[in-house]
């Protein structure tokens, strides 16, 4: 399921952030792009300045966790790409999942 979600290919991530619009907070910033067809798809990028790969998949898996746990109040109709900012090394899994809502909420990406 998951992975039908997931944008995977550097065309797809650059695109995204060409075209796209950006909100942030102080700890991660969402690109995302409206489409006109019905099929959501996210994609997480997480720079090398955050650490060694174990720290980086670290906060990969907790931003992705965080995001399905809100994927069903999300428009189906956009492409979002989300990038965490250095101090979101030190967040718990709770403060990424009020981060992530608060920029879907801000982006105007939530429907419920």
């Amino acid at each position: 399921m998951r992975r039908d979600y997931s944008l995977r290919r550097n065309k797809e991530f650059r695109y995204v952030y060409r075209k796209g619009r950006s909100v942030s907070d102080s700890y991660m910033v969402l690109v995302y792009v409206p489409t006109k067809t019905p099929h959501l798809k996210v994609g997480f990028s997480v720079s090398k300045k955050l650490g060694n790969s174990v720290q980086r998949n670290k906060i990969k898996r907790r931003m992705k966790e965080a995001f399905f746990s809100v994927f069903d109040d999300v428009s189906l109709n956009c492409l979002l790409v989300f990038t965490p900012r250095e101090k979101a090394k030190e967040l718990n899994y709770r403060q990424i999942e009020m981060s992530l809502n608060k920029l879907l909420k801000k982006a105007g990406l939530i429907v419920k």
